[in-house]
């Protein structure tokens, strides 16, 4: 068995923090720097945490960089640009929710009208979902039945058994 590389702490809070990361690939990723931490080579540890030698490279000198440690390496780092529509989401949410609306081309046109802010459908569907919304299911409500009508109806219409 090879020698450990980091400290019996390092490789405590590395096992810790294996399984329990929001993504499969932050989990790969600390799991590859953990088998690399046990004394493994590189290429191995790659393998076990099934992750290209280049991101097992990357990661491991960014935990043992000074200013790195295991915060740098689960840090993810693939999210997109900010919304046009976060300075506004408390405005968009209280209306919504105040008025909710029939239709997504209705909630598209109402949050351009708060905002200034022209999204497609698809966007907005799932900006209402990141809110909490969930689309309205709308059925027909059925008329008024007249009781008098409808006993007449089982008397003559039904056939017994």
């Amino acid at each position: 068995m090879n020698q450990a590389r980091y400290s019996t702490q390092q490789l405590r809070t590395l096992d810790e923090a294996r399984f329990s990361q929001k993504t499969d690939a932050i989990n790969r990723r600390v799991n590859a720097v953990y088998f690399y931490g046990l004394g493994r080579s590189r290429a191995d540890a790659a393998r076990l945490a099934n992750v290209c030698l280049n991101t097992l490279r990357k990661f491991a000198d960014v935990f043992e960089s000074p200013d790195g440690g295991l915060a740098a390496v689960t840090a993810d780092a693939r999210q997109g640009p900010p919304s046009a529509l976060d300075p506004h989401i408390d405005v968009i949410k209280a209306d919504l929710a105040a008025h909710p609306p029939t239709s997504v081309a209705h909630a598209a046109d109402r949050i351009a009208s708060l905002t200034g802010v022209r999204l497609k459908a698809t966007r907005v569907r799932e900006f209402m979902h990141d809110l909490g919304m969930a689309p309205r299911r709308l059925s027909p409500i059925p008329g008024k039945a007249d009781p008098i009508r409808q006993a007449e109806f089982k008397k003559t219409a039904w056939i017994p058994c």
